[in-house]
């Protein structure tokens, strides 16, 4: 079951330049997880994203001005996501959105 885990604003909706570069930010970074990752697009609703690294998934929705992030893992490593690590993965999915042109400087939550 997936539960979701931010809303987080942006100020450029997803286009083909801004999926190719999401793509291409995470073959360039898959290296840095102690899992693999794998990634694809949804094919029917081309603004869902899927990313897994076992033995969690996530999906992140694109919509106009915001992104929705969904998780979902195994109790065990549920309860390795402390406080602190799921501030330290949002902050990491803001950089993400504002290195490939989401938002314009400074990071933005709801």
């Amino acid at each position: 079951m997936k539960k979701k885990l931010y809303d987080i604003r942006i100020d450029n909706p997803l286009t083909s330049a801004r999926r190719k570069a999401i793509s291409e930010h995470i073959a360039r970074n898959a290296h840095l997880s102690d899992s693999p990752i794998q990634h694809d697009w949804d094919t029917t609703v081309r603004k869902v994203l899927h990313i897994s690294a076992h033995p969690v998934t996530f999906e992140v929705r694109f919509h106009k001005k915001k992104v929705e992030i969904y998780g979902s893992a195994p109790l065990w490593a549920r309860l390795l996501l402390t406080g602190k690590k799921k501030e330290q993965l949002k902050h990491e999915i803001q950089l993400i959105l504002l290195d490939t042109g989401f938002v314009n400087g400074q990071e933005k939550d709801t």
